[in-house]
């Protein structure tokens, strides 16, 4: 009996790791493209942080940070939302979090986004 229950667990485990992993390659596409679209080239990327598993409190999705070479003292945000389907951009400008399109603050990024990405 107890060896059927560790194998229930397990096998619902990996279902579900496996699920997140899909949605997570699915989302990294999608964010990837979005960047491209933004007008960051992979050339410029010097890091780049894409956790794991989002804290509790974030959109339901995945996010990556980037930073580019020649603009290092600001990050660009990119969240999936999964619900809606869509890749939603914030930057943090000069330690300002938050900062989106038609913030003062999104004519200080080096890199402004194209008309591809703008609502």
């Amino acid at each position: 009996m107890k060896k059927k229950i560790i194998l229930i667990v397990i096998l619902i485990s990996t279902i579900l790791l496996s699920i997140h992993f899909i949605d997570r390659h699915n989302a990294e596409k999608k964010i990837d493209q979005y960047i491209q679209d933004y007008g960051i080239s992979i050339d410029e990327i010097s890091e780049e942080y894409y956790p794991l598993f989002n804290s509790l409190n974030s959109t339901p999705g995945f996010a990556k940070v980037i930073v580019t070479k020649d603009d290092k003292e600001n990050s660009y945000i990119f969240d999936y939302d999964k619900e809606d389907d869509k890749v939603i951009f914030s930057a943090n400008v000069y330690g300002n979090g938050g900062i989106t399109f038609g913030d003062e603050l999104m004519t200080e990024l080096k890199h402004q986004p194209s008309d591809k990405v703008l609502p």
